[in-house]
């Protein structure tokens, strides 16, 4: 990994995890990139709660913008980035990929289909800090409004991906149930790069980055990124 530097700044991993995921623990994608030289940044579309209201139709925009600019201070600390999106996360990260040409994205479970709906819901679930009865309309109606819009952020996705050029890795579980693992395909023949791969991990549900298959899951994640960097510095003459 040492060699995949420039000007002495390494390459950066920008991981959207799903919903209300945690990117804290040393058995995360984030720490095992680490431990592989990249700099990392890990966030969540519920973290920008803490700054607007959870009841709000149009929240999709503020998980945006706050991506956005989450990545706009990350890209100022790396050589180059690579935009990695888990679940709802890889929705995200194709609006970024698209908008700001990142070097490489990785989708991780992006849900483009849903097989279980009741399963959505649960997964888009807000989940106040301080949980009482006079909370549980706000739970609903924030709910709702999350289901909402989760289907414009879809839309939105679908529309992106025939502007994406840069290399991809689509990585998708097969024991998933809210996801339909269709979407995979979906996003993998709708894409214009011509660095573009699929890899099925047949023992993993949903949440693949804590299931039994994740280390398998780190490393595809680590050899794909080495080999779009590698060949990105050998075209600029680096290597």
């Amino acid at each position: 990994m040492t060699k995949l530097t420039k000007n002495g700044k390494r390459v950066g991993c920008f991981i959207i995890h799903e919903m209300y995921g945690t990117c804290a623990g040393d058995n995360t994608l984030s720490y095992y990139m680490k431990e592989q030289g990249y700099i990392t940044y890990c966030c969540t579309p519920a973290t920008c709660y803490n700054s607007c209201d959870a009841m709000n139709p149009n929240i999709y925009y503020e998980w945006l913008h706050f991506a956005e600019k989450e990545l706009a201070h990350f890209v100022n600390e790396c050589y180059t980035v690579v935009v990695i999106g888990y679940s709802i996360g890889g929705l995200i990260g194709i609006h970024l990929a698209e908008k700001y040409r990142v070097d490489a994205l990785i989708t991780i479970n992006a849900p483009i289909y849903i097989s279980d709906f009741r399963g959505l819901v649960g997964m888009l679930q807000y989940e106040p800090e301080k949980k009482s009865h006079s909370n549980v309309n706000r739970v609903v109606i924030s709910t709702l409004y999350n289901l909402l819009n989760f289907k414009k952020l879809v839309n939105q996705a679908k529309r992106k991906l025939s502007k994406l050029h840069c290399p991809l890795l689509v990585i998708q579980s097969k024991k998933v149930k809210i996801i339909n693992w269709s979407s995979a395909h979906y996003i993998f023949e709708n894409v214009c790069s011509r660095e573009k791969e699929i890899q099925f991990f047949p023992k993993s549900g949903h949440y693949i980055l804590c299931d039994s298959e994740r280390q398998l899951v780190f490393i595809r994640v680590h050899q794909f990124i080495e080999k779009a960097m590698e060949s990105k510095l050998m075209v600029e003459g680096y290597i």
